[in-house]
């Protein structure tokens, strides 16, 4: 079976640190980057939304102090949904068929992913697995416990690039031909507005693809807003590196740290939480003058209840075809085409 699998050439750009004991990282970054998160980042400055690119907080350092939020008691998410991967993993592996492509987006720390992994092992299913992030010393540092040696039937790549590298790396044509099942978890999907998280799953549904999806359906407030305001601040200081990368994006300290903080709010209308940066005092932003207590959002996460979940599925072209759930209403969703 692993004899068939194809990697296009003109992805991998090995980097000289690698060895035959970590897992391959294909470089599939398109080299304009940088350029469109500045272009993006200064057009929000100047724009009436009040809203800067959430692309922002996953660098390097934004994704490990999101890893540091994952482990928050009150970050009930990660908790939930590692629950139900131990649960169900050999009933959500069944549906993975052999010879499969896994790709996961924005893959992050994989104490998650590893026990699907675990349990394709286990059933002996022969697949490849991707993990797409966009920093190589994470990909590097998270992929070493599924490294070469672990497993007997699964293998393990990093793919370095963002969503947009991944989805035109999938479009390849050597890789057509292959079933491929696209795990999207955490409840990442939640970032995006409704309408452009349907958008976003259609763009990645190619012939015989199919998608393990998480989704946080609480909409307590209580319970949401003391998952994004823990009492230490692990979070907000997460979403506070957001405006260091600005700055070094963007090449000046455009955001003076000291007179910036970070909020939350529970917005009962659209169902999600919003992180907001706050001034703490008067500032000038890229020769804008703007007031003490003035808003930028930093990220929205919409949760999504059942309706929330249907409407989801019927726009992108998408049924269930199993699911499994918690007490506390997050969800994992294993979606294929209509």
């Amino acid at each position: 079976m692993f004899e068939s699998v194809s990697v296009p050439r003109f992805a991998v750009k090995p980097h000289p640190s690698q060895t035959s004991s970590v897992a391959q990282i294909i470089d599939i970054r398109s080299d304009k980057k940088d350029v469109e998160l500045r272009v993006s980042l200064q057009q929000s400055i100047h724009s009436d939304d009040a809203a800067l690119p959430d692309l922002l907080l996953w660098d390097e350092q934004g994704l490990r102090y999101f890893e540091d939020v994952t482990y928050c008691p009150s970050y009930y998410l990660t908790r939930e949904e590692i629950g139900l991967l131990k649960k169900y993993s050999l009933q959500i592996a069944e549906h993975i068929q052999p010879g499969s492509m896994l790709v996961e987006l924005g893959s992050g720390n994989l104490r998650k992913t590893k026990i699907l992994l675990d349990a394709l092992e286990e059933l002996g299913r022969p697949v490849d697995y991707f993990a797409l992030d966009v920093s190589y010393p994470e990909l590097k540092r998270t992929l070493r416990p599924v490294g070469a040696g672990v497993y007997q039937h699964v293998r393990c790549y990093g793919l370095l690039g963002t969503y947009d590298d991944g989805r035109k790396w999938l479009q390849h044509p050597d890789l057509q031909s292959r079933p491929k099942t696209i795990l999207y978890l955490g409840s990442t999907l939640g970032n995006f507005e409704k309408p452009d998280a349907a958008q976003f799953l259609a763009s990645f549904a190619q012939p015989n693809t199919s998608f393990l999806l998480g989704l946080d359906g609480c909409k307590n407030e209580k319970q949401v807003l003391q998952a994004y305001n823990d009492p230490d601040g692990i979070n907000h200081r997460f979403v506070k590196n957001g405006l260091v990368r600005a700055n070094h994006i963007l090449g000046h300290e455009a955001f003076d740290l000291d007179k910036w903080d970070v909020t939350g709010a529970w917005d009962e209308e659209s169902g999600a939480h919003n992180q907001y940066y706050i001034t703490r005092a008067d500032v000038s932003l890229d020769g804008v003058d703007i007031p003490a207590g003035h808003k930028l959002l930093a990220v929205r996460s919409h949760k999504y209840d059942a309706d929330d979940r249907k409407n989801l599925c019927g726009s992108a072209g998408l049924k269930v075809v199993d699911f499994w759930a918690s007490e506390s209403e997050y969800n994992l969703l294993y979606l294929a085409g209509m």
